[in-house]
């Protein structure tokens, strides 16, 4: 998180400097102004998706984790995974943080990296507005197309990962050591 933070924070400091050599202060403190806006109307979704995520996280405890886990594990694991992340609501700052707390929970990779491609590749959150801005028929065929990616990426991770918790991947050390 912290790098994160630091990428981000150079990126504004460069534009706020690009801006001020393109437009003065002027447009500097049209910038600033439009971030606060930006800010203002936000902030309450965030809140909202941060409570959502904490509330979510105190609800899957551990135990209920592991039943889950026993009831859904190998392929009917992927499969469910894929398609709860799917249906997850929310904008990546709400599913990170929800994604996140799963480290101590003792995760398997392969589930975890399911949800994930699930929620990128099926998220029905944005069927209506593919269905109505784009096209039906072309919102159905990149649907019936894409249903297999998430499923072979949970097969894949499975395989090349099948004894890895989320946790072994947030630590800092997992990548330093040869891990396949």
């Amino acid at each position: 998180m912290q790098g994160a933070l630091k990428g981000l924070a150079a990126a504004a400091v460069l534009l706020v400097l690009l801006a001020y050599f393109r437009g003065g202060s002027e447009l500097v403190v049209k910038g600033l102004e439009l971030s606060l806006r930006t800010l203002v109307q936000a902030l309450p979704l965030i809140i909202a998706a941060f409570l959502l995520t904490g509330q979510l996280q105190a609800f899957l405890s551990k135990e209920w984790m592991d039943k889950l886990l026993q009831k859904f594990s190998g392929i009917k694991g992927i499969l469910f995974s894929a398609a709860a992340g799917g249906l997850f609501p929310g904008p990546p700052y709400v599913y990170y943080p929800f994604l996140s707390g799963f480290k101590e929970k003792g995760i398997p990779f392969y589930l975890f990296f399911s949800f994930l491609a699930g929620k990128h590749v099926y998220d029905v959150a944005r069927l209506p507005m593919e269905i109505s801005l784009i096209n039906p028929g072309i919102a159905l065929l990149r649907n019936l197309i894409t249903i297999p990616i998430p499923i072979l990426i949970g097969l894949l991770s499975r395989r090349l990962f099948s004894d890895k918790t989320v946790n072994d991947f947030f630590n800092k050390d997992f990548f330093n050591k040869e891990n396949t």
